[in-house]
Formats: structure tokens, sequence, C-alpha cells
């Protein structure tokens, strides 16, 4: 992530924890953070567990 992204995550994160963020500064937060994190990612998978179907076990 570049260092004048970084900079203004840093920025908005301060403002919004004292709560002196407006809406618009939230959503550019909500960006910014989401790009934080998926950051050096290549795809961002799909977290859907599939379960294999069949018969199934109980505990008693």
């Amino acid at each position: 992530m570049e260092t004048h992204k970084l900079a203004r995550l840093n920025c908005l994160f301060e403002k919004a924890v004292a709560n002196n963020a407006k809406l618009l500064e939230k959503r550019e937060l909500d960006k910014l953070y989401d790009e934080f994190i998926n950051d050096g990612r290549d795809n961002i998978k799909n977290n859907m567990v599939v379960f294999p179907t069949g018969n199934r076990r109980t505990a008693s």
C-alpha cells in the first residue's frame, strides 16, 4: 500500500476513534482499510465451506 494512503488511513482512523469523522470520511476509511487488508493478496477467496453430502453420523 502506498505511503500517502497509509498516512490517510491513520488520520481517518484517529478521527473515527475520537468520533470526529464525517460520513464521507468513514466511507473512505472503510475503502482504505479493505485495500490495506487485501494488499498483497492475489485473489479474494470464497469463504464458503462446502461439506460433502452423504451418510451422516450422529453422536447417539
